[in-house]
């Protein structure tokens, strides 16, 4: 049950509830906001976490219209991520029945010119970055609000000289291969010591370049996200295009050093200029039938990259390790978390009411 000591136990979440970035975001929100509420959409890709059905209720995107009105009715808000793929009447009938709208946009995808987007309060933007990308479409109604990261799900981990056990986070591999995984691959293949190793992860295989000895491939799904950073001295995570890029935000706070690329928002983590890599630039298609102007992969530099991980595997990482989980600890403190969001929210549904 909601927990009616939470300023947020009549918001719901509309969201996955499975293994991906955007159902583990929907899990941040519950755990550290407080939300009472989870609107589960199904999953596009992965098999759907069990759904409690007291404080949870399935919401598919060709629900009935008497079916939202149901589920909307007697909540204050609701908080979602823009995606293509929730309810199309969702914001019109939220707005109809006064119910806060929040979107956390996704900056890669945002189309702007979508017209329900005149029933959204909010653009809760998890960088400056992503703000930006918003405004350029006209929008005023925004604000940057650092993403509520449950940092209790990481371990504390403390990383003693130079790298050797460098490790890499594919999730799922898409076809434009958005996390880099074959670039790591490759930079790390062209490493001469034979002192150092690889572990790539993914959640499913796909064909990858040539691998020599020093590499290890595993594949599946782990039992909790803390086991990805169990072990490893180093991240390799040269994303090409990210919306929050947890897969580079995530081993920072565990107090793991993270080669990324220099593109937002990933180089607003990684604080060391000696583990940004170059990256190209290179336009894409969003989506088969739509140009989207601002979103492009910069795919990293290859030799670029090798020259960062033979830095690393020279360098004692033991002060960025040290000065990655204290920087977590100071920006994803719960209590503050939770403060700030709450004032925000408050502030954009007291606006709404005198409207």
């Amino acid at each position: 049950m909601p927990d009616p000591s939470s300023p947020f136990s009549r918001w719901a979440v509309y969201a996955h509830k499975d293994n991906t970035g955007l159902g583990r975001m929907a899990s941040d929100v519950r755990s550290v906001l407080g939300f009472g509420h989870h609107l589960v959409i199904p999953s596009e890709r992965l098999v759907d976490q069990p759904i409690d059905g007291t404080t949870e209720r399935l919401l598919p995107a060709d629900s009935s219209v008497e079916l939202v009105r149901f589920l909307l009715s007697g909540l204050e808000g609701i908080l979602f991520f823009e995606r293509p793929n929730w309810h199309p009447q969702l914001l019109r009938l939220a707005h109809e029945l006064g119910v806060t709208t929040v979107c956390v946009p996704m900056w890669e995808w945002f189309k702007g010119n979508a017209p329900e987007w005149k029933y959204c309060d909010l653009f809760a933007c998890p960088s400056h970055f992503t703000e930006k990308i918003v405004r350029t479409y006209g929008f005023k109604n925004t604000c940057v609000l650092t993403w509520p990261l449950d940092l209790a799900k990481f371990p504390r981990r403390r990383v003693t000289g130079p790298a050797r056990h460098f490790i890499h986070n594919a999730g799922l591999v898409d076809a434009d291969d958005r996390k880099g995984t074959r670039d790591t691959i490759k930079a790390f293949c062209r490493m001469k010591r034979s002192d150092v190793r690889l572990t790539v992860r993914m959640q499913k295989l796909v064909p990858l370049p040539s691998v020599d000895d020093r590499v290890e491939i595993l594949s599946g799904n782990l039992q909790s996200v803390a086991d990805l950073y169990l072990t490893g001295d180093i991240c390799v995570q040269p994303s090409k295009m990210e919306g929050i890029g947890f897969m580079v935000l995530e081993p920072v706070c565990s107090g793991l050093p993270v080669i990324t690329t220099n593109y937002q928002p990933m180089n607003e983590y990684v604080q060391q200029a000696e583990l940004r890599c170059r990256t190209k630039w290179f336009k894409r298609k969003a989506y088969p039938t739509h140009w989207i102007s601002h979103a492009h992969l910069k795919p990293p530099s290859i030799r670029d990259l090798t020259r960062r991980m033979e830095w690393a595997a020279e360098t004692d990482m033991t002060p960025i390790s040290m000065y990655n989980r204290q920087w977590a600890e100071a920006t994803f403190d719960p209590h503050l978390l939770r403060e700030t969001w709450f004032q925000r929210l408050a502030q954009v549904a007291t606006r709404r009411l005198l409207a």
